[in-house]
């Protein structure tokens, strides 16, 4: 397009049926980088503070999309006046960015703007426009697609738990939960909107933190047991590429639990669902109060003007929105569960379990073990359920920790599963403490863990124990020892919730043998595996320094891991260092082990390592195993 300026033009890219828009992109070639910009409507400009737009707005909270009708935040006129429209100019608030190639933002500017230019595209058309070279704007909305896929891998590699399967429908939102997308999102346009967002809101709050301007944040943490995010996006990537539903159903009920809610505030606190140290929501004045605040001291700021809120005024804002999110969220919880305890009723009189659709199942089995009174039929069409590896964690947890009479047996073979499977017992641990706490679980309060080396062992092993917090009670695991530190946590759980549900105990330690002092074999039996045998040498004290470092390429369904595995000969101080590739982050490690394990090997050869001889083995305690971290980027 010759005969446009770039910083004025825009594509509206949102669902069929939208009339309010509030958002536009575009974005041009920068050498190998983007120049990006993305316009919000200006819709402070139609709502004075305190005027009776605003006090509606404020009540409202945001636009509600019912089934039959949509009930917007702001009056009609409001709408029509703001929203973006093509074929007329458009005042906006405008977010211009700089960015290389790989994702990293170089420089950001802010400010009122102008859009002069503009097309409006539902996802689908936006996503056909990117896949087809005929069409007049495929150019830009192809860079579009490739500038949202860059910076959807830079999220990812930063640890965000970042996922999009357009087949089955999932995505992952900013708070870290599995949920359906529309049939009509489930298309690159979706992806593009999502990911030029999210740029444009975490550039804004990143300014305003360095302008030290309060703006109402977004601030975000994880449950205590949620588990790496890097580990449950690996996760959704095996089950996205198996096309397992059933597998995303009960990953989705796992992440629901462990899942936050994030609130506003104007103090920053991070957003771990992101992974990002600042983040705020300023690209839908329209449908959103705490957007339109956001926009207003933002406008202030830029015009060089008082802001519109002192300090305690914009706090009691983002209490008052919070509150009324939280108390939409109960209201709606209760009028299903009133639904659901009707229906559940109906069908427990019924008593045909084994034609129930899992949801009306699982109703039907909660109901029963609360009630503590189980019908007949019910226990055996939950055998069946297990038996089929149909049982989601919430009612595996369920039956697992308050079955009982009838539901003994299959008790029995769930801890014997657990046990095969200990990854599990941190999410059962997590769901005990939610019925408990009637809500999500504290990091800082609810669940400490305690994980520490464990010395005097020839293998380098970890101890583990987790103590849960909730009212005046504390319950403590027995500690657990194994190789690694996740597996030690993963069998510290499991002893706690086979105590909770008053089973036998199945966790283990690791066997390994007791450090003996005094002079010993230089080399690791070639037997043992890589990884393990360049732990013991740093745990004999022959290495120093051992790290891992990991970085992860490519997209969702043929990712490749590289770890770059580094130590130093302690005698000497000669670096020795490694690098594997592989589809995941074990085996990545596995070849940079294996590979260093030769450099080690042949350095010891050599005598360049510290000798059996030396003192300091033999009296003293052993080096850290190891340390892992991420690329430095």
């Amino acid at each position: 397009m010759a005969d446009h300026n770039p910083a004025e033009t825009g594509i509206m890219i949102d669902a069929a049926t939208t009339v309010d828009r509030d958002d536009a992109i575009w974005i041009e070639p920068d050498g190998d980088g983007f120049d990006v910009w993305i316009h919000i409507a200006r819709v402070a400009d139609h709502v004075p503070v305190g005027g009776r737009a605003d006090r509606e707005a404020r009540e409202r909270i945001a636009t509600r999309y019912r089934p039959d009708r949509t009930e917007h935040m702001l009056p009609a006129p409001v709408v029509a006046a703001a929203s973006l429209e093509p074929g007329r100019a458009n005042d906006t608030f405008a977010v211009h960015l700089r960015i290389d190639g790989a994702g990293h933002v170089l420089a950001a500017e802010l400010g009122p703007g102008r859009l002069t230019r503009s097309w409006a595209m539902s996802h689908a058309e936006a996503a056909d426009a990117a896949n087809d070279p005929a069409h007049a704007l495929h150019g830009t909305l192809a860079q579009a697609l490739r500038f949202a896929q860059t910076m959807l891998a830079a999220r990812r590699n930063a640890g965000a738990l970042a996922f999009y399967d357009l087949l089955s429908g999932f995505a992952t939102n900013e708070e870290g939960q599995l949920v359906r997308l529309d049939s009509a999102e489930r298309n690159s346009g979706y992806i593009i909107v999502q990911e030029f967002m999210i740029a444009a809101n975490a550039q804004i709050a990143a300014w305003a933190v360095r302008e030290d301007l309060p703006v109402l944040f977004r601030n975000h943490r994880l449950a205590a047991v949620a588990g790496d995010p890097a580990d449950l996006r690996g996760e959704l990537d095996s089950i996205a590429a198996a096309g397992d539903s059933a597998a995303f159903e009960m990953l989705r009920a796992r992440m629901r639990m462990v899942a936050r809610a994030a609130a506003y505030g104007p103090t920053v606190h991070g957003h771990h669902g992101l992974q990002l140290p600042v983040y705020t929501h300023a690209t839908s004045p329209i449908r959103r109060y705490a957007d339109l605040v956001t926009q207003r001291i933002l406008l202030a700021a830029a015009h060089r003007e008082p802001g519109p809120y002192p300090p305690e005024a914009l706090a009691e804002i983002a209490a008052h929105v919070n509150e009324r999110i939280e108390s939409e969220r109960r209201a709606k919880a209760d009028f299903f569960k009133r639904r659901a305890t009707e229906e559940t009723e109906r069908q427990i009189e019924a008593a045909d379990f084994a034609r129930l659709p899992y949801k009306q199942f699982a109703r039907v089995l909660q109901f029963a073990i609360e009630r503590g009174e189980i019908p007949p039929g019910l226990a055996e069409d939950t055998v069946r359920r297990f038996d089929a590896r149909e049982l989601q964690l919430r009612e595996f947890a369920s039956v697992y920790l308050y079955g009982r009479d009838a539901f003994a047996p299959l008790r029995e073979r769930m801890n014997a599963l657990l046990a095969a499977e200990p990854q599990q017992a941190q999410s059962i641990v997590n769901v005990y403490l939610q019925d408990r706490l009637g809500g999500p679980v504290s990091n800082d309060l609810n669940v400490r863990w305690t994980v520490e080396p464990e010395p005097g062992f020839e293998a380098p092993l970890f101890a583990a124990q987790v103590a849960l917090h909730y009212g005046d009670e504390r319950i403590d695991s027995p500690k657990r020892m194994q190789r690694n530190k996740k597996d030690a946590k993963n069998q510290a759980a499991l002893a706690l919730v086979s105590s909770l549900a008053g089973l036998p105990d199945l966790s283990r330690n690791a066997v390994a043998k007791p450090r003996v002092d005094g002079p010993r074999k230089l080399l690791v039996e070639a037997g043992v595996h890589p990884a393990e045998a360049v732990q013991i040498y740093a745990a004999r004290g022959l290495v120093d320094d051992l790290t891992w470092h990991f970085e992860v390429e490519g997209p969702s369904h043929e990712r490749v891991f590289t770890c770059l595995a580094e130590a130093a000969m302690p005698r000497t101080g000669e670096p020795v260092s490694a690098e594997g590739r592989g589809p995941t982050k074990q085996a990545s490690k596995t070849a940079a082990s294996a590979e260093l394990r030769v450099h080690i090997e042949a350095a010891l050869a050599l005598g360049r390592g510290r000798l059996t001889s030396d003192p300091a083995l033999r009296a003293g305690p052993p080096a850290p195993a190891h340390r892992e971290t991420r690329f430095p980027r």
